[in-house]
């Protein structure tokens, strides 16, 4: 590779993500909690990139090898951070991870800290998951909570509210989901009811009984962590 592409590409790539580290869109890639490694890289990458530049410079250009070979191949490597830099791609939806749902066998119950006072607390999707399958306490029975997520129809007919998980970045995301006792219409959605406890015949997905619906605007961090 001639120097002069893997300057430009280092300045691509550092560039990328210190742009989707100060518009917000990292989060599209990668939990809030990386936000400041992220920052930190794209900084030292670009540093890197103005470092070699500046050298070469000051060499009067870049030392060739008389035997370099093409570098239109890893030219192709600039596409990806080209792309990030000036048209970034939309969030991950849930049809894109559908094959990736989170669901477990056997789990060990334990005792979960009590829900938040006051009548159908919101409760996290992830949350209200975890608890249906491993709460020794039974803190979902009898209780209205409230969730958001995204309706999901499924091919039985069946309709689930889900969010997509992320663990540590987009590449590990899967979909969390619970399933809907009724249909209801709409996208984004705060569904209000009571959820039972799940099992493993159900793959840990528990079931909303849906005592009332809300349509709400799409959020603008749309992952669950």
């Amino acid at each position: 590779m001639r120097r002069e592409t893997q300057n430009v590409l280092l300045l691509l790539v550092g560039g990328a993500m210190v742009k989707i580290s100060v518009d917000g869109s990292f989060l599209r890639y990668v939990k809030p909690s990386l936000h400041p490694y992220l920052v930190a890289s794209g900084i030292f990458i670009v540093g890197l990139a103005v470092v070699a530049i500046v050298r070469d410079v000051r060499r009067g250009g870049p030392a060739h090898d008389d035997h370099a070979h093409s570098s239109r191949p890893y030219w192709m490597l600039l596409l990806p951070a080209a792309l990030i830099l000036f048209v970034a791609p939309p969030a991950l939806d849930v049809s894109s991870v559908s094959d990736r749902v989170v669901a477990a066998g056997p789990v060990q119950r334990t005792a979960f800290p009590p829900l938040p006072d006051g009548e159908a607390p919101e409760v996290p999707l992830l949350d209200v998951v975890q608890r249906a399958a491993r709460d020794s306490t039974g803190s979902l029975d009898d209780r209205e909570i409230t969730v958001t997520g995204i309706r999901v129809a499924n091919p039985d007919g069946s309709v689930d509210l889900a969010r997509i998980l992320i663990i540590c970045c987009a590449a590990d995301a899967r979909s969390i989901r619970i399933h809907l006792d009724r249909d209801v219409e709409g996208e984004w959605l705060r569904v209000r009811g009571t959820v039972g406890k799940s099992s493993p015949e159900t793959g840990n997905i528990p079931t909303m009984a849906v005592t009332g619906v809300e349509q709400i605007d799409e959020p603008e961090n749309t992952y669950a962590y």
